[in-house]
Parts: structure tokens; sequence; C-alpha cells
């Protein structure tokens, strides 16, 4: 694959920006009289011709003008996102402060419509409790068959989980069982407590004490609830009127809260681009923006979806905002 030249670089991205703008296919004339290019017309030809050879730009018949490709359109979001992820000099965005006060379902539902009237986009928020931190934990026998595990968390909540023990366990090995669990333990997730419990290493005696242990706990704590509110599907509808199989398998996705999986969460970096063969669905003709973010406390997702000609500038411009507005609501906070 052929390396881009600089200015290469520059004409394809002013291609691509201006056709997002105006949805019209951009002349070479447009873009020297636009962004007064110190070179000649015939140059910017001859760099759009070789830009079309690699596949960025296509003509239509009826042109003198170009219009981008998918190729072009990931050069184009990857530039924007190494662009406005480093910019020190965001757009501000705060959610109305009654926003915090309300439950999370309502919660979720009330950024969606926040942001896809911002858009007009299709939004989906997903708001999860953060996983707390082990800041202590001990073992105590509460009668002759049954031990209690009390977990202390960061957050000062006490958890407590009986446990069942049919072996006969001295004092001294319940101590120091608890005191390698505490240990093991201190400064990780509560998630992670049952494979920490499962890879100890503990004496035969203790095996199944042990295996009961992390059975209790498993079951005694439960993966922090996700809840998901979405926004704007009409605006889908208006943009992708002819692709009536995307419209129904995104209708049923977000129906039965499935639109997390068509991309892996996890390996979100900043703010990411997906286009429809990136997707873990028969998707066509869409694009989603995502980005993972801190919002009261919990973890949060936001995903933005419309055409693939969409207008990325201003919604990954936004996305950043939303991502650092925790970051700004604290540094503001400090600074009182």
């Amino acid at each position: 694959m052929s390396i881009l030249t600089h200015r290469q670089e520059i004409i394809l991205f002013s291609i691509v920006d201006d056709f997002l703008k105006v949805m019209m296919p951009i002349s070479s004339k447009h873009l020297i009289e636009k962004y007064k290019l110190d070179i000649s017309s015939a140059t910017v030809r001859n760099e759009m011709a070789k830009l079309e050879i690699d596949g960025y730009l296509t003509k239509p018949h009826t042109s003198a003008g170009r219009i981008p490709s998918r190729k072009a359109l990931r050069f184009y979001t990857r530039m924007l996102s190494a662009e406005l992820g480093g910019s020190k000099s965001q757009m501000n965005f705060d959610f109305h402060p009654e926003v915090e006060e309300m439950d999370r379902s309502d919660m979720t539902r009330s950024l969606a419509d926040v942001v896809s009237s911002t858009t007009q986009y299709l939004t989906q928020v997903s708001l999860t409790e953060e996983d707390e931190v082990i800041k202590g934990l001990f073992l105590t026998p509460i009668t002759t068959n049954t031990l209690l595990l009390i977990i202390v968390l960061e957050s000062g909540t006490i958890r407590k989980i009986p446990v069942e023990s049919d072996d006969v366990v001295t004092v001294p090995e319940l101590e120091k069982l608890g005191n390698e669990m505490n240990a093991l333990s201190y400064g990780q997730p509560l998630s992670s407590l049952p494979s920490i419990i499962q890879q100890m290493q503990t004496a035969a005696t203790l095996s199944t004490l042990k295996a009961n242990i992390r059975r209790s706990v498993a079951d005694g704590i439960s993966e922090p609830q996700k809840v998901v509110g979405h926004s704007g599907f009409n605006h889908l509808i208006h943009q992708i009127s002819s692709d009536i199989s995307t419209l129904q398998l995104l209708y049923d996705d977000m129906e039965s809260d499935q639109l997390n999986d068509i991309i892996d969460l996890n390996t979100i970096d900043g703010v990411d681009v997906y286009f429809s063969d990136e997707l873990n669905r028969d998707y066509d003709s869409i694009s989603v923006i995502a980005t993972n973010f801190n919002f009261n406390g919990m973890n949060g997702n936001l995903m933005i979806i419309g055409p693939e000609m969409m207008g990325y500038k201003e919604v990954i411009r936004l996305m950043y905002a939303i991502r650092n507005q925790e970051m700004k609501r604290s540094e503001h906070s400090d600074g009182k």
C-alpha cells in the first residue's frame, strides 16, 4: 500500500471535510479557491487522480469532482481523532445538574436525549457502577459449621458473606487463611475475588473450605448492573431510509439491549470509529463512534450511530468533550 505524501494528506483531508459538509463532489478548482493552495490546478488534479487510483476517491460520471470512499473516511477519522484527542482546547459540555439526581434508568435516557438532540444521530448511553476495591477481608467463625467472611470496600461499604464449613478447622489455620486472603485481595476489584481465592495455594486439609469460600463469594457478589438508554432512532430512519434490513437489525438489537455486542467495548482507546465491515453484525451504510467515560461515579459508554457519510468532526469533538467532562468538573471543584 502506497504511503501518502504530506500534500496528498492535506488534499484528501480537505476533500473529505468539505464533502461531508455539502454532500457534493469536490473539484480541484474548489480546493484551490477555498484553501488558497499555492499549487496549480493541474497539480491538484494529478494528486486527486493518484488518490483515486489508490482507492481513496471515486469520480461520479456526471461530475468533474471527487467523492471519498470508505478508505478515505478511515483516514479522515484517524486524523481527526489524533488531532482532537491531543488538543488542549476542548469544547465544554456539561450535562444538566438535575441529571445527577435521577435514578440510573432515567439518567441514561436523559443523557442519550441530550446527546442525540445535539448530534441529530441515534445515541446509546450505558452506565455501570464502578467495581469497588477491597480494603480489608476477615474470616471469623459464627457457629461450629458456619464462618462469616467480612469484606470492607473502599467506599466504606461492608459485605458479609456466610460460608459453610464441614471441616474441622483450627483457629490458627483460619487466621492464616484469612490473613493470606486479605493480603492477596487488598487493593483488588471485588469482582476478582473468586479467581483470587481459586488461585490460592492452601493445605490439602483446607481445600474443601477454600472451595466453599470461593463458591459463597461468587454467589454473594453480583456483577455490576449495566443500564442502557437510547434516543434518536427516528433520525436514523430518515438518514438511511432505503436500508430497511439495517434499520430492522438495529431496532432489534436496541430492544434486546445487544447494541454493546456490535463492538468490543474493552478495546476502545479515546474515541473510536467503526464502519459496517468492522461491526459484529450484518449492518450496511452506517458507522459507529464510541467512547468510554465516567459520570457521577459510574463507568459509562457512549455510542453514536449514523450514516457512513456523517458529521464526524463535530461528533468526535463532542465525544472528547464528554469524555473529559468528569476531569474538568474535578479540576473546577479543586479550584474552589
